[in-house]
């Protein structure tokens, strides 16, 4: 198809490095920068000339084991920003994984830094519980180390356990004037054994920067749970950041943020986007970070039998003490018909009744999941505990993961390490990357198995919302490992 063609004509490729090193079990990622501008690591070399000399310097001096030797190295390149590191290269051996993409204090900034992870798939991490496991393995009894589950990989057990994808795969539409944007897809399975996604879709082929004035939410189809199809709209212009559960009733429930009475930001749709790009208008289109209208961006439900509707009325969800304006709620609804939510940290919703908001109520607890975006899941090995991932990167490409062991009362993260980042890998051998991913879901399988991970995605040159000449926006999908390994 022609818009595949040329979206990923526009990618920028993970260049090639001659690593030649044990098995090339390296996970190379652009444009992150893992050592904290020089911050951590050793200083191996000074005037190194690519990543893969610094890659080389890394396993000489630090040792090639994955868990004991060089566990990751970054490379700055002679146009880094921070011109005093141009040309130097870090290591390290404490298995640190959560590099930085961007910086928000200057929006023009990325690029120019490389950084390497060592086969974090055999990292070895030494436990005496499922918490330094990250609740995602197993604690050995008899080796007191982590055995992951399929899905996830590296120090704690923190990293998800990515597959090379099918390019077609997530959200990718187009209609008769080109591509059209989205922004993130939550999925659900149905009985018939189709998935169906619930995205944020920006109208009139605009891009992300105008999301304010021109999401709307929509219904996509797949037979495979990778390759979605557009179908329906669930609801239009204005609603963002739907978040989608089933009820035991056998609801499809969809939770999103909207505005009934206008539409913010512009105050009007922008019109003319161009191709899955935004065409600004000082005085009828407005980028986000420009905006002259700011009502509430209020929670509402809607439910069905069926995820192509109708609809339900929406219904206000109750914010409590969290005030009245974007809470990013994610719940998920349980076999008893109650309700458990994560908001922006710190805050939680629960229900005794998933579709009688007046049993709603909003607690403030000490700390949930770091950043934004949460996505709330039950542990599929063991019922009692739950999960959350989120976008822990500002405006860039890091993911976080935490859990909880007493059903959403205190939560625990690793702060040290990233759930995922820039680097996506297809099936032809190419590599990709993302420039800003944001709003993580998991895609379930029958069983609750975790089976891929969805993202509202950009690609260069949209590093920033500042920062984002051209800002069409998909929904990715990223395949999960399922074979496992103990």
């Amino acid at each position: 198809m022609l818009h595949l063609l040329t979206l990923f004509l526009s990618i920028m490729y993970c260049r090639a490095l001659d690593l030649s090193l044990s098995d090339n079990k390296w996970k190379t990622y652009l444009n992150a920068d893992n050592m904290n501008n020089g911050r951590r690591g050793q200083l191996l070399l000074s005037n190194a000339q690519s990543a893969s000399e610094c890659a080389s310097a890394c396993i000489e001096e630090l040792g090639e084991d994955p868990t004991n030797g060089c566990t990751s190295y970054t490379f700055y390149h002679d146009d880094y920003h921070v011109s005093r590191l141009g040309g130097k290269c870090y290591g390290d051996t404490d298995g640190v994984w959560a590099p930085t993409y961007s910086s928000l204090e200057m929006p023009g900034v990325y690029g120019g830094v490389t950084s390497g992870q060592n086969d974090p798939l055999n990292y070895v991490t030494t436990c005496s519980s499922i918490d330094d496991c990250s609740a995602n393995g197993l604690c050995s009894a008899e080796t007191n180390t982590c055995e992951c589950y399929p899905q996830w990989m590296g120090k704690y057990c923190g990293q998800l356990n990515f597959i090379p994808t099918n390019k077609e795969s997530g959200l990718q539409s187009e209609d008769k004037n080109g591509r059209v944007s989205s922004w993130g897809g939550s999925v659900l399975r149905g009985e018939d054994g189709k998935y169906h996604m619930f995205a944020a879709e920006m109208s009139h082929n605009t891009g992300i920067v105008v999301w304010m004035s021109n999401s709307r939410i929509r219904h996509a189809e797949s037979d495979d749970g990778e390759v979605f199809v557009a179908s329906d709209i669930t609801s239009p212009v204005w609603g963002h950041e739907p978040t989608a559960a089933r009820a035991p009733t056998g609801e499809y429930v969809v939770f999103f943020t909207a505005n009934f009475q206008s539409i913010p930001c512009s105050g009007s749709e922008c019109m003319n986007g161009d191709d899955g790009n935004s065409v600004i208008d000082e005085e009828n289109c407005l980028p986000d970070t420009q905006c002259n209208s700011y009502p509430d961006l209020l929670t509402y439900m809607i439910y069905s039998k069926d995820p192509a509707g109708p609809w339900s009325t929406p219904e206000l969800i109750p914010t409590g003490d969290f005030g009245s304006s974007d809470t990013n709620l994610a719940p998920i609804i349980l076999d008893d018909g109650s309700l458990i939510g994560l908001g922006r940290p710190p805050f939680i919703w629960r229900a005794k009744v998933w579709n009688d908001t007046s049993t709603y109520v909003v607690e403030e607890v000490e700390s949930t999941v770091l950043g934004e975006d949460p996505f709330l899941y039950i542990d599929p090995h063991d019922k009692s505990i739950l999960h959350g991932l989120s976008h822990a990167g500002g405006w860039d490409s890091r993911g976080a993961h935490s859990w909880s062991l007493d059903g959403g009362k205190t939560w625990k993260v690793h702060e040290d390490i990233a759930s995922y980042g820039s680097l996506i890998e297809y099936t032809d051998g190419t590599t990709g990357v993302l420039t800003r991913r944001e709003r993580p879901h998991l895609v379930l399988g029958k069983d609750g198995e975790l089976l891929a991970l969805t993202n509202g995605a950009t690609l260069d040159p949209c590093t920033h919302p500042e920062y984002c000449e051209k800002d069409y926006c998909f929904t990715a999908l990223q395949k999960l490992n399922q074979d496992p390994r103990y």
